[in-house]
């Protein structure tokens, strides 16, 4: 097997592990009504940031940049990629927060900001595989989309199931 596809699907492997290993510490975490991400998404911003500002140091440090056009383009991607990655995992670091009660719950993102409802209100709440997250959806048509990756998901989860809702 070529040592790029190898490479490639050991990355995804241990990409999954990583993720079932934080989510389920996330969901045991107890917040007392908190709902905030762990240390997990600012590692992730900041990993991104280093490898955006690797892209920066090789467009002044790297001769072939400036001679390929190949380079130029890849050392653009990832500077780019990754910076914005790093910009969307900082904001949800800090600016995604909610709380929640055995009443209703109050969340806020940078993405759809504030929306405060009543448990009794509730629809429809799914968990969404591809996205790795839970949708709640009101009877006021808003939803509430509850990472895998927050802290205090686990007790919202308990919450619901008492009310009736399976995942």
């Amino acid at each position: 097997m070529e040592s790029w596809i190898s490479s490639g699907l050991i990355g995804g492997l241990v990409a999954v592990v990583i993720g079932v290993i934080f989510t389920n510490a996330a969901r045991g975490k107890a917040t007392n009504g908190e709902l905030k991400h762990g240390l997990l998404i600012l590692i992730l911003a900041l990993a991104c940031l280093a490898f955006s500002l690797f892209a920066v140091w090789a467009f002044f440090y790297d001769e072939d940049v400036h001679e390929k056009t190949s380079e130029f383009v890849a050392v653009l991607g990832l500077f780019f990629g990754f910076g914005i990655a790093a910009i969307a995992c900082f904001a949800e670091y800090f600016k995604v927060k909610g709380r929640f009660d055995s009443r209703g719950i109050e969340f806020h993102t940078p993405w759809t900001g504030t929306k405060k409802e009543n448990w009794d209100d509730l629809v429809s709440a799914k968990f969404n595989a591809s996205m790795y997250w839970y949708t709640l959806k009101f009877k006021s048509g808003k939803k509430v989309r509850l990472s895998s990756y927050l802290h205090g998901h686990g007790e919202v989860l308990a919450i619901l199931k008492e009310r009736g809702y399976d995942f």
